[in-house]
């Protein structure tokens, strides 16, 4: 009699009630939770910095995002500064050649009298500067003592890998002159397999 009762009791029970529904509350509850912990986890980054064609980048290991600043590119024909072309190089050499190094020939005028500082790329980085402060004084953010915040002074420095030290220290000299303390140099994150 045990073995009748058993079987009825396992039909009984794959029945399904016509009136069962489905509780969507609780699985609302649970896509909610997982969208607010996919919104808390996922960083993001005001910088947008692609690879420029026909420039090689050097590789890194590092894991940090490079902070907000302003873009400068260097390839081996021009000079590019927050998507605005300043100024273009003296191309004489083959550039798709492996050379370690590609040398970088100034026009005439591109060049202050000693050599030193390069132009062009002074005047934009003083009228960013000054652009930069001019928003920061009409910003409500001010500091401990009610002055607006100072210019950071942050350029990020995306380079062929090939350009010469020459070329990169007049870059970082002219950069120092207009007011920027603090050079970011652009690689290419390796990826680990």
């Amino acid at each position: 009699m045990g073995f009748r009762g058993s079987i009825r009791n396992r039909r009984a029970r794959r029945r399904i009630d016509s009136s069962f529904e489905l509780q969507l509350t609780s699985m609302m509850d649970v896509l909610v939770i997982i969208l607010v912990f996919l919104l808390k986890s996922y960083s993001t980054s005001q910088n947008n910095f692609s690879s420029v064609k026909g420039i090689q980048i050097p590789y890194s290991k590092s894991e940090l995002n490079p902070p907000d600043s302003l873009h400068l590119v260097i390839t081996p024909e021009a000079m590019t500064f927050e998507s605005e072309r300043i100024l273009d190089f003296n191309t004489t050499a083959d550039l798709n050649t492996s050379k370690e190094e590609v040398t970088y020939a100034f026009k005439k005028g591109d060049l202050d009298e000693r050599g030193f500082r390069i132009m062009p790329l002074f005047d934009a980085l003083v009228k960013a500067k000054d652009k930069s402060e001019l928003l920061r004084a009409k910003s409500q953010a001010r500091d401990d003592k009610g002055a607006p915040l100072p210019f950071d002074g942050i350029l990020a420095i995306q380079a062929d890998k090939r350009i010469s030290y020459d070329t990169l220290r007049k870059v970082m000299y002219t950069a120092g002159a207009a007011g920027y303390r603090v050079f970011r140099l652009l690689a290419m994150k390796r990826e680990v397999m």
